[in-house]
């Protein structure tokens, strides 16, 4: 089995979810990975595997990402990064 993406060198990947919610509804199926190294939100959209887009939603901006959750009624998403927990909105 190959994997459908890897970062060299590492981001030190540490939450990986599907998102689904109406928050961010454009975003329904996509992966949202977070990272420890870089301290990036990424999206990742896989509906061919032959030709996977990644973009970094952010970098930077909260500290390192420990977690990542998706509120099940409304699709706000919630990080657990730099020492508390963040609200990921529309505005």
């Amino acid at each position: 089995t190959k994997a459908i993406q890897y970062w060299v060198p590492s981001i030190a990947a540490s939450a990986i979810t599907i998102y689904k919610g109406e928050e961010f509804q454009k975003w329904n199926g996509h992966a949202l990975i977070t990272s420890l190294k870089d301290k990036s939100l990424r999206k990742l959209i896989f509906n061919d595997l032959s030709n996977i887009k990644e973009e970094i939603i952010f970098r930077n901006k909260i500290g390192r990402i420990r977690d990542i959750q998706v509120h099940p009624d409304n699709g706000k998403i919630y990080f657990l990064a730099g020492g508390g927990l963040w609200l990921m909105e529309k505005n």
